[in-house]
């Protein structure tokens, strides 16, 4: 029985079209350069043709046959890519370059596949590795997946016309998809327009504010009034003190009591426990989760949820173990940048507890700022919204007083800022709109 010979995925035909139509058709280029990169053709001989004349075209000179040519022969690699004769013989195999936007989305298909095909080498290999753990391998697996759809949809942004942006910026308009969804903290939603997708919130202030307490009823709200699942990054505290503070939440009742005196609240305690079990609710408690760890596991809440994940919360930025050993305000900010990437590439609202530095512990006004944010400046820049938060009873002592001020330092979604008050029992978790 003989051996037949089985190619990686390729269209060397098609490969060859999209070169002869470059040459034929001066606008060709400008078609296929924001489909394909030289890295998508199987050919290394055409790889270099598709450089040569992206080099050409980046400098306003044609890409017909006599300038292509010329350039390869000047490079010193016409030989190498077959000559004369190959570059005649690509322009006589085309008759026009109507269809080359075509050609080049399956230049790209087989492309892909050969880069699936590499990954899963690369996963076998992980997989086969005695010194590499099963949970190891899976995120290798995932990583290789996940690079080659990000860089699918980085190489797949085009230019848009003015006439077509306005038209879909009035159907958007139109179908609410630019309003923020809203679940009834109506005076800070009037300044930040609700939930955005794509859309990283720092909430940022000192301990013992409220940041974890924030972000657990800003998620039980999402999941209750907007009925969306919701996943929360726990890497202060293991899952169990967090499901108790929902559970506080729920009930009512002190979250100090459902621990040190639960017979007497036992009945409260049970229905509040089977509410917990019917919320759309993922928790992820690891101490030292990287970037990397949180993009695998949002991945994994997307295949579980689909697109009706609401939120991602992160409690908080500090106990994220950073990259490297650089600068730390650098690394920092990269850290931020990933986690902006991950809201943007899913689609998804992330919301980052950070730490503030108490600089302002001897001066008389306490309240945040944005020049408190700890370590990295960069965290400001990067971030698309920035709520700080300051309760006046942390320093005034004053038991009675409930108020907690909401600091919008920066609102690039509608440029509104301000500060709003609410009410915050930090016993139950529970913020409240101010009586209007």
């Amino acid at each position: 029985m003989q051996d037949t010979l089985r190619l990686p995925p390729c269209a060397i035909e098609a490969e060859e079209t999209v070169l002869g139509g470059i040459m034929l058709d001066p606008d060709a280029i400008d078609i296929v350069s924001v489909i394909i990169s030289p890295e998508d053709f199987y050919l290394d001989a055409h790889a270099k043709i598709y450089q040569t004349a992206l080099d050409l075209h980046q400098q306003n000179k044609p890409t017909d046959i006599l300038f292509l040519t010329q350039k390869l022969s000047d490079l010193g690699i016409l030989a190498d890519v077959g000559g004369k004769n190959k570059m005649a013989t690509l322009i006589d195999s085309v008759v026009s370059a109507a269809n080359i936007d075509a050609l080049a989305e399956l230049v790209l298909e087989k492309s892909t596949k050969r880069k699936m095909l590499k990954a899963g080498n690369t996963i076998s290999q992980a997989a086969l590795d005695p010194w590499v753990s099963a949970d190891e391998a899976i995120q290798i697996g995932e990583e290789e997946i996940f690079r080659i759809s990000q860089k699918q949809i980085g190489e797949r942004y085009q230019l848009s016309s003015a006439r077509q942006m306005s038209f879909d910026l009035f159907d958007r308009i139109q179908a609410g998809k630019m309003e923020g969804q809203k679940f009834g903290w109506y005076d800070l939603e009037s300044i930040t327009g609700g939930l955005h997708k794509s859309k990283l919130e720092v909430v940022a202030a000192e301990s013992h504010m409220g940041k974890t307490h924030y972000l657990l009823d800003h998620a039980y709200n999402v999941m209750t009034v907007l009925k969306k699942p919701v996943l929360f990054f726990s890497l202060e505290m293991d899952k169990d003190q967090l499901n108790t503070r929902l559970l506080a939440r729920i009930t009512g009742i002190d979250s100090s009591e459902i621990i040190n005196n639960p017979n007497q609240h036992i009945e409260n305690i049970i229905q509040g426990i089977e509410v917990l079990g019917t919320l759309p609710w993922k928790v992820y408690d690891h101490s030292s989760a990287t970037t990397q760890n949180i993009a695998s596991i949002v991945r994994r809440a997307i295949t579980e949820f689909g697109s009706e994940l609401g939120a991602v919360y992160i409690d908080y930025l500090q106990q994220i173990p950073l990259p490297g050993k650089g600068l730390m305000p650098y690394e920092i900010g990269q850290v931020v940048r990933d986690i902006r990437a991950i809201a943007k590439y899913h689609e998804l609202p992330i919301f980052l507890g950070c730490q503030v530095n108490r600089s302002n512990s001897n001066s008389e006004n306490k309240r945040p700022n944005k020049s408190m944010l700890r370590n990295s400046g960069e965290i400001f820049e990067v971030c698309d919204r920035l709520v700080m938060l300051y309760r006046p009873e942390y320093y005034s002592k004053d038991p009675s007083d409930k108020t907690i001020e909401l600091i919008v330092e920066k609102n690039r979604i509608t440029g509104k800022l301000g500060t709003v008050t609410m009410l915050a029992d930090l016993s139950t978790s529970k913020f409240m709109n101010m009586a209007r």
